[in-house]
């Protein structure tokens, strides 16, 4: 921004703002209006003057100021006999000269008519006043309608302590800044005169305006007024905060920055206003102030009024935040847009708006954009229940010279081919996976699984529209886990992030109840909500719903489902929403409740054994079942990889599939962790170089393969320890034969075997 505040700066700020502005048709064709304009109104005799055309023009005519945000309708006010008669006579009163004194007199003169207009009108009409006061007193006021801008110009220029001045004397003030900089010119209709009147705006314009992308509002190229400039979607707010008082609160709260204040202060000064506020919904009160409303802004650990805070404080008028709202705040201009188009039913705006941001989920932001809408006067219930535009609210939707956008359905499109699961049924943000082909190759990155095996998973958790739930059951060590995760991970294979979607959650003995998933209110402190991961996991699937979110649930049942998952399991199955709390607010950023998540992907592992629990039928007739009994040790991907003698190697593979084959029939084999396992043992053992390899290959196997034999007498069981006993004799695994001898022996002396007694 160009220094406008010593006389040479000032002279160069206005010879720069004209030049840019010289060549513009719009303003070459403003000047001889303005200069025709104020002829007219300084020469009308009284006939004329309150005439209904010439009031019409006087104002609603744009030769002084644009409409912009001057809209409230003064029709009632501009018939009536005594405003005509005060405008009349402040044309032809004298003033004092110059100086406070003549400021004074024409606020006063502005305050007059003001109140007597407010008698026929919703809310002071300012801006239209403006545009009649100048054109009756032109050498007394600039054409800067809008009081905010012509503060932040008077700021610029050097003039002091202009938030607390009237605008009529901010009027004066800045035109006798110019005079003293740029020397006096006639008196308006002269052509130098009107010009002096109007070089304010091009400063403002050319110097003080915001420019690029933050500015809100930016000059119409046109004409010598401003249009909105609005971001797009992705850059956009998402929704508005719900505050209890609305409007009202807002200017209660930031009256407290008027002069400015540190953050410790406000949030003492709005716990005072609101003392029902917890301590984190005052720093999210804070926070909304300054990004949601733009009234506000933070330096550090100081916090002050923008202009548009000050503006709002003074006038307690929304126009003054229309621009923020309609260009900064997704969906606000687009139910504004909406409703230009004709009245809308509640539920019709809340699906439009989860149009507009496929992460709101539930109804509870959209529910509370529309309501502010309604609060700031700008829609209105009909007699049919329907939302329609009120007077304000069209002159808002008529600002908007744009087509709102919306969010994209996926903020990042995989690479791979995608496919819309359900697309048919027309549910918003429709999940999109990889397809099978493309799962099975990223998934071939994290080790061999059967193609049959992730077919039947893939199929499994994609049954359902919104219910994605799969139980992995069968032999520990089998790649149950790592199936799993790797899933999640494939499923984001187009992404950078592989990470992003995919919780591993181990389950803990003793979840009685969801508090382990969904967190709770700390009960020594409400105004504090207990995370756990998988609640902010959750959280993070809602806000993006296209893309599948994929939790796994490690050994589930150490405690059990149908206790911690049951909001859970009933919402997937009803698409009744998660409740967490019973706030209307949210609290610790948690909100109340959220839809299901159509794009959680639930899976469980199990492992069955005395530790564990039964699943019930509650979890299984929602689940689909996977077993992991059948397990290939030769197609263990290690084996390639492990740095071990090839005979070494060979004589372990030889005797791990023979040994798995042995049991197998009674369900004692073992899984690839257990193959990992020896291998690594193995490798160990190699650098030791004090075990054989056969001494080390028993060591392993009688440490990670016979603990866990155990059982009852049976045909089976003894077939299947013979088996292994044969085996071990084979391979001249002594310490490991040995103990399987042991076994047989309390097999058939005892009735029952286990490796521990």
């Amino acid at each position: 921004m160009m220094q406008m505040v010593t006389d040479e700066e000032l002279r160069e700020a206005a010879a720069h703002a004209v030049d840019k502005f010289g060549d513009v048709a719009g303003y070459r064709d403003w000047f001889p209006r303005l200069e025709s304009h104020i002829a007219k109104v300084q020469a009308a005799g009284r006939e004329e003057f309150m005439s209904p055309a010439f009031q019409d023009e006087l104002w609603d005519g744009e030769a002084v100021s644009a409409t912009g945000m001057g809209h409230i309708d003064v029709t009632a006010a501009k018939a009536d006999p005594g405003v005509l008669a005060l405008l009349w006579d402040i044309r032809h009163r004298k003033f004092p000269d110059g100086g406070l004194a003549r400021a004074e007199s024409i606020a006063a003169a502005w305050q007059a008519v003001a109140e007597a207009a407010e008698k026929f009108t919703r809310r002071r009409p300012r801006l239209k006043i403006h545009r009649v006061l100048a054109a009756l007193l032109p050498s007394d006021f600039t054409t800067i309608a809008h009081a905010r801008k012509l503060r932040q110009l008077a700021k610029a220029m050097g003039i002091g302590k202009t938030g607390s001045k009237d605008p009529v004397v901010l009027h004066a003030e800045v035109l006798a800044r110019l005079e003293q900089a740029l020397g006096r010119v006639p008196a308006p209709p002269d052509p130098d005169g009107v010009r002096r009147m109007a070089l304010p705006w091009l400063l403002y314009a050319a110097h003080i305006q915001a420019q690029g992308d933050e500015a809100t509002e930016v000059e119409d190229e046109e004409a010598p007024s401003e249009k909105l400039n609005p971001l797009p979607a992705e850059r956009r707010r998402k929704g508005l905060l719900a505050i209890a008082g609305y409007l009202p609160a807002i200017r209660s709260m930031i009256e407290f920055a008027r002069d400015g204040c540190t953050r410790e202060d406000l949030r003492e000064h709005i716990k005072s206003v609101n003392p029902k506020l917890s301590d984190p919904s005052v720093n999210t009160n804070i926070n909304a102030l300054i990004a949601e409303w733009g009234v506000l802004k933070a330096a550090g650990n100081d916090i002050q009024l923008t202009p548009r805070g000050e503006a709002l404080l003074e006038t307690g008028d929304p126009e003054e935040v229309s621009d923020w709202l309609l260009t900064r705040i997704l969906g606000f201009d687009n139910v504004l847009y909406r409703l230009r188009e004709g009245p809308a039913k509640p539920d019709q705006m809340g699906s439009m708006l989860q149009e507009v941001n496929p992460g709101w989920t539930t109804r509870f932001a959209p529910d509370v954009l529309v309501k502010w809408v309604g609060r700031l006067g700008l829609a209105a219930l009909n007699s049919s229940g329907e939302f329609q535009l009120t007077e304000d609210g069209k002159a808002w939707a008529e600002r908007i010279h744009w087509t709102p956008g919306k969010l994209p359905t996926e903020s990042a499109k995989p690479e791979t081919a995608v496919v819309d699961t359900h697309a048919a049924e027309g549910g918003i943000g429709a999940v999109k996976r990889p397809e099978l082909p493309a799962v099975a190759a990223a998934l071939a990155d994290s080790g061999f699984f059967a193609a049959r095996t992730v077919a039947a998973l893939d199929a499994g958790l994609w049954l359902h529209s919104r219910r994605h739930f799969a139980v992995l059951t069968g032999l520990s060590g089998a790649g149950k886990t790592l199936l799993a995760r790797s899933y999640g991970r494939a499923l984001w294979s187009g992404s950078s992030q592989l990470d992003v979607g995919t919780l591993v959650l181990p389950v803990q003995p003793g979840w009685q109840d969801p508090s382990p998933l969904l967190g709770y209110v700390n009960p020594l402190s409400q105004s504090i909500y207990v995370r756990p991961p998988f609640l902010d996991f959750l959280l993070a699937a809602a806000g993006d719903p296209s893309r599948p979110y994929t939790v796994v649930l490690d050994e589930m049942n150490l405690s059990h489902p149908e206790q911690y998952l049951a909001p859970l399991l009933s919402a997937m199955e009803t698409g009744d929403p998660l409740v967490f709390h019973g706030s209307d607010e949210e609290i610790s950023g948690v909100p109340p409740a959220i839809a299901y998540p159509s794009n959680l992907v639930i899976i469980g592992t199990v492992n069955m054994d005395e530790t564990t629990h039964g699943l019930s039928d509650k979890v299984l007739d929602r689940a689909c079942v996977i077993d992991f009994w059948k397990v290939d040790v030769t197609a263990y991907p290690g084996w390639k990889t492990a740095e071990l003698p090839k005979e070494t190697l060979e004589l372990a593979r030889s005797t791990l599939s023979a040994l798995s084959a042995a049991l197998e029939p009674v369900r004692l084999h073992f899984g690839w962790r257990t193959v990992s396992d020896i291998i690594g043992f193995l490798q160990v053992a190699a650098t030791g170089a004090t075990l054989s390899p056969g001494e080390a290959l028993d060591q392993a196997v009688y440490s990670k393969i016979l603990p866990k034999l155990r059982g009852e007498d049976s045909v089976r069981l003894r077939t299947a320890l013979k088996n292994a006993h044969t085996v071990m004799q084979q391979q001249n695994l002594p310490l490991a034969s040995g103990k399987v001898a042991e076994l047989l022996d309390d097999l058939r002396e005892m009735g029952s075997a286990r490796f521990w007694r």
